[in-house]
């Protein structure tokens, strides 16, 4: 079987366990993308599938513009819609990949969904996993990190589809070259101050120590069927040690920090920090060791991180709340059903009026309040709930039975809240 053909029978074959009638494509005009793009069109045309493609323009270059409409006329030729998204970063500082990369997922998000798009490819290769996961060794990342990027993932509500990790760069670029279709090679792909590209320096000066490919695809996979073990352990202490409230508190027995070994607690607390703040991200592991030893010190009593509040109940529990300031305020509704703070479930019996918007209640909040619902003696852990103001009055706070505009529940159930510390 010659190159060209090899390719696309693995293609063919990874897209095999896909279903869905339009798929989206994440091109950028690089070697790697262009040569999805081109495999997935003649997929989709022998399929009769639809195919909706996507450049993001990052405006870091001054060449980036011409990149995008170079992806444009070449996906138009071949006889699919196209749209570039455009970001322009806000600030100075930070760190640019990590920014950019980001924003991309959440424009290309909000463009799947606009478009009734569940699944999205993107061309991540054989050569991006294993730099993943040589980066994540460096980071000190454990069994988790070194499992490298999965075929398929979640990440705001769309799955993210890798057809093409068990194929390496080279070889793709040759498959375009067969074909006669030309790429655009992205400068910063040469710029040793990022990350990535010292890492690809890296990977050939080992090889000459029989460190290779397979090797380290063959680690991951290792530290793959780890984790699964690792999460078994978890998911039985979760259960038994870990209590979820309606108002958003989660609760943990103490026992869970004598009872299990350090990667238990860790990886349980990780979750428990990524559902309730709603991020996509876990905890830096330096981060959640510090977050951790705060809670088993002598003399505890709160301690925050990633907008998650724990405090001390009592000589048997903790808590985890989020922080009540941390919540963001929004004036404007595309729907009267939407997704707040990243885990509530917000309904709207009507639409917004002047001066009204949705936020935290607070305390200013509640003790406007107070008067009229039931004592509560972990009052806190309702101050971060969604409630509708109209200035600075309250009109609906749901979860403490005030008001009828607004109406809320948790995003997440137990079964749910254990997916945020199984995955990554």
């Amino acid at each position: 079987m010659n190159l060209q053909n090899k390719i696309e029978y693995e293609f063919q074959k990874q897209m095999e366990e896909l279903d869905d009638h339009t798929i989206g494509l994440a091109v950028s005009g690089g070697g790697d993308s262009i040569a999805m793009l081109n495999l997935a069109s003649e997929w989709s045309n022998f399929k009769k599938k639809v195919i909706k493609v996507v450049t993001v323009n990052h405006n870091l270059r001054n060449e980036a513009k011409k990149e995008a409409i170079f992806t444009r006329e070449l996906v138009k030729k071949m006889g699919h819609s196209h749209t570039i998204l455009e970001w322009k970063k806000l600030s100075d500082g930070g760190n640019l990949q990590a920014e950019a990369s980001f924003a991309r997922k959440k424009l290309i998000s909000n463009w799947a969904k606009l478009n009734n798009i569940n699944t999205v490819l993107v061309a991540h290769t054989l050569d991006d996993q294993v730099e993943t996961i040589l980066m994540r060794f460096t980071r000190g990342s454990g069994v988790d990190g070194l499992v490298g990027m999965k075929k398929v993932s979640k990440l705001k509500d769309i799955y993210w589809y890798r057809p093409l990790l068990k194929v390496s760069r080279d070889d793709l670029r040759n498959f375009l070259k067969i074909k006669n279709l030309k790429w655009i090679e992205d400068p910063t792909n040469q710029d040793r101050k990022y990350l990535r590209v010292k890492t690809r320096d890296v990977i050939s000066q080992l090889k000459q120590f029989g460190i290779n490919t397979n090797l380290l695809i063959n680690t991951s996979k290792r530290m793959e069927n780890a984790k699964a073990v690792l999460n078994d352990v978890a998911i039985e202490a979760f259960n038994k040690y870990v209590t979820l409230k309606k108002w958003g508190d989660v609760e943990v027995n103490r026992e869970i920090f004598s009872s299990f070994r350090e990667d238990t607690f860790l990886r349980i607390l990780a979750g428990i920090i990524r559902g309730i703040s709603g991020s996509i991200y876990r905890p830096r592991y330096k981060d959640l060791l510090n977050f951790t030893d705060s809670i088993l010190s002598k003399n505890f009593k709160a301690r925050t991180l990633s907008g998650v509040l724990v405090r001390g109940i009592n000589e048997k529990k903790i808590v985890l709340r989020r922080e009540p300031s941390y919540p963001f305020f929004i004036s404007e509704l595309r729907s009267r059903e939407l997704i707040w703070d990243g885990r509530w479930k917000i309904s709207v019996s009507r639409s917004l009026k002047k001066f009204e918007h949705i936020g935290p209640l607070g305390n200013c909040g509640y003790l406007q309040i107070k008067n009229h619902v039931e004592k509560n003696q972990s009052i806190e852990g309702f101050l971060s709930t969604p409630t509708l103001f109209k200035k600075d009055m309250v009109v609906s706070s749901p979860m403490l039975k005030y008001g009828d505009v607004l109406s809320c529940k948790l995003k997440y159930n137990k079964k749910q809240f254990i997916n945020y510390f199984i995955t990554h």
